[in-house]
């Protein structure tokens, strides 16, 4: 690339943008009208929604509490077991 059209792209972008660059940008307060009918889309969202059964929300459950409760029993047998190890490391 020759120092002509490098100086050229350096003006270029050095020159402000003809779209009101330099004035702060227009920020408008959300009308109640247009929170309003976000929320009645987020409304219509939640009814298409396939929701879980009862019986599905209690597997689901029983199965997340024994994941936790053989996570932390494998846990605990082995903070057991390490410690049993670095008791017997400390006797010699």
């Amino acid at each position: 690339m020759g120092i002509a059209k490098t100086r050229a792209k350096e003006t270029e972008r050095a020159k402000p943008a003809s779209s009101g660059a330099g004035k702060p940008p227009i920020r408008r307060t959300p009308s109640v009208q247009r929170i309003r009918r976000f929320l009645n889309d987020v409304w219509i969202e939640l009814k298409r929604c396939e929701w879980p059964t009862r019986e599905q929300v209690i597997r689901s459950t029983m199965i997340v509490l024994g994941f936790i409760l053989a996570a932390g029993a494998f846990i605990g047998v082995l903070d057991a077991l390490l410690s049993w190890v670095t008791r017997a490391l400390r006797l010699f």
